[in-house]
């Protein structure tokens, strides 16, 4: 027996429009997704931080001074993997100038160390280990921040577009955080809380560092030496007052962005570049903030009054 009723189904303009709608209900939640994991990694970048603000405080306590930046002390050589002795440097294609590098060396005093911050405060992130056996080929992932690249050592490459590098033929760890230069200078040099007369509130410690996203993975230490590098701008950033070419601004993370990363703090989050202050507390400061302001918060004894910088 034949039924009169008919098969209902799609037409071909409903069929377009379902596929319409879920491809707009999937591109929201990529969207939403990847706020979400921004969101996670912006948190985790803060909190790497925070952690490293405590460790300058326990550092201070310990040794009544901030570490310095480190740097060559003239005669400090490393063993190569090949086991001949050599020093660790860079060679700027730009300039054409030779930088030779101090490494980390555990029991110096602050004054004497020859690695960067990153690698004297490394007992006071629970990094007693690579400190005491200089183990710079072990990354550390609270210096990493997730938003550009995890936390691995890399070989630097023999040369590339920026330079020449000598590593020893190690795979080393790098850091995504570079220091106030006018707080944290390179060795002899270390400066206390006392020096701050600006208010630690109002006085940056560390903050991101910018790059090239290029770069992240490339292994290259140009202005991206490693964290046990002693002296470089791979640690340590905002070295003059506006003007000077040697000022710092905060600029974003993006493709193209040339040799522009030098100099500068930056991330690779949306808003801005999050900075630890001398009090421990953690910020993010926009893109774009002015120079001047910029520099009014790394200058630890200016006498500014610093406004309007979130």
């Amino acid at each position: 027996m034949l039924s009169n009723r008919m098969r209902g189904g799609f037409s071909l303009i409903e069929l377009l429009v379902v596929i319409a709608i879920i491809g707009i209900l999937v591109a929201l939640l990529l969207g939403a997704v990847q706020a979400i994991r921004e969101a996670a990694a912006r948190t985790t970048c803060a909190n790497n931080l925070r952690q490293i603000g405590l460790a300058f405080h326990m550092h201070h306590d310990t040794f009544k001074v901030l570490p310095s930046n480190g740097g060559w002390d003239g005669k400090q050589e490393i063993q190569s993997t090949g086991g001949t002795w050599t020093t660790a440097y860079t060679i700027d294609f730009t300039s054409f100038t030779t930088y030779t590098w101090g490494v980390g060396q555990p029991n110096l005093l602050p004054s004497q160390q020859t690695g960067s911050w990153g690698f004297a405060i490394l007992p006071f992130i629970e990094q007693q280990n690579v400190y005491n056996q200089r183990a710079w080929t072990a990354p550390v992932a609270l210096y990493v921040c997730p938003s550009r690249r995890v936390a691995m050592a890399t070989v630097p490459p023999a040369v590339d577009q920026y330079g020449s590098y000598g590593g020893g033929g190690w795979a080393w760890g790098h850091i995504d955080y570079a220091a106030n230069a006018q707080v944290v200078p390179n060795r002899p040099r270390c400066l206390s809380f006392q020096d701050i007369t600006d208010g630690r509130s109002q006085t940056a410690l560390v903050g991101e560092k910018s790059m090239n996203p290029s770069d992240y993975m490339t292994g290259t230490w140009y202005w991206d030496e490693p964290f046990f590098i002693g002296g470089s701008a791979g640690t340590q950033r905002g070295l003059g007052p506006p003007g000077t070419g040697l000022e710092a601004g905060i600029i974003r993370d993006s493709a193209g962005m040339g040799l522009s990363f030098r100099h500068n703090f930056g991330s690779a989050h949306r808003a801005g570049a999050q900075f630890l202050f001398a009090d421990g507390s953690v910020r993010l400061l926009r893109y774009g903030l002015p120079t001047s302001k910029v520099w009014a918060l790394l200058t630890p004894n200016g006498g500014e009054v610093v406004n309007d910088i979130e």
